[in-house]
C-alpha cells in the first residue's frame, strides 16, 4: 500500500471509530472482495464464504473501538476473517461446494486467442482436481496452507494470527502439502490408467 493510501485508511478508520458510517462503508468496499474470496478458499462454498465475510464486518464494527488506527487494517480484518470461518467450519458438517464455477483462478485469467481450448479445458479440469483435494483438508491444516499460499503470509504471521506456535504452524503445512501431493498423484495416476 502506498503512503498516501495508508494515510486515507487510517484516517477512515479514525472516522470510523468515532461513528462515522460512511468511512466504515468506504473501508468494507475496499476489502469486501478480498475478505470474500479469503472465506471462500476456507470453506470452499459461496454461501458460506458471504455469510462469513458479512459477519466479519459485523465483529470488526463492533470491534473498532479495539483497533489500532496506527495499524495497516487488512491483517486485523484477515485475522478476523479467519477466526470465524474455522468456528464455522468446527460447528457446522463441511457444506459441499455449489459447483457454480463462478470461482476458479484460471477463468479470469482466460482470454481468447491466448491458449488453445484443449488446453485451457486440461487446466480447468486440474485446477478443479487441486480445489477437491483442498477441500478434504482438515481445517487446522486448510487454514495454514490457505494463508500461506493465497495470502501470502510468512511463518510468524500466520503463527500470529492463528495464534499457534511457528512450528505448529510448519507442521500443519507440511501434513497439508504431503496429503494434496498424495491426493493429486492418485488422482493423476487413476486418469492414466483409463
Amino acid at each position: 500500500m502506498k503512503p498516501d493510501e495508508d494515510h486515507d485508511e487510517a484516517k477512515l478508520a479514525r472516522k470510523a471509530k468515532e461513528g462515522d458510517m460512511n468511512a466504515f462503508e468506504s473501508l468494507i468496499k475496499k476489502y469486501q472482495q478480498t475478505i470474500y474470496y479469503l472465506c471462500r478458499r476456507l470453506t470452499g462454498a459461496h454461501q458460506s464464504a458471504d455469510d462469513i465475510a458479512q459477519e466479519t464486518f459485523i465483529k470488526a464494527y463492533f470491534a473498532l473501538a479495539t483497533f489500532d488506527e496506527n495499524l495497516a487494517l487488512y491483517p486485523w480484518l484477515r485475522k478476523i476473517a479467519v477466526n470465524t470461518a474455522l468456528n464455522y467450519i468446527k460447528s457446522r458438517k463441511k457444506e459441499k461446494p455449489l459447483g457454480d464455477g463462478e470461482f476458479r483462478l484460471a477463468s479470469a485469467n482466460f482470454q481468447a486467442g491466448q491458449e488453445s481450448p484443449q488446453h485451457y479445458v486440461e487446466r480447468e479440469e486440474l485446477e478443479e482436481k487441486f480445489r477437491q483435494a483442498l477441500e478434504t483438508l482438515p481445517p487446522d491444516q486448510k487454514s495454514v496452507f490457505v494463508l500461506r499460499f493465497y495470502e501470502s503470509q510468512s511463518y510468524e504471521e500466520i503463527a500470529r494470527t492463528l495464534q499457534l506456535a511457528p512450528g505448529t504452524v510448519m507442521s500443519r503445512l507440511n501434513r497439508a502439502r504431503r496429503k494434496l501431493k498424495a491426493l493429486l498423484a492418485d488422482s493423476f495416476f487413476k486418469e492414466r490408467r483409463r
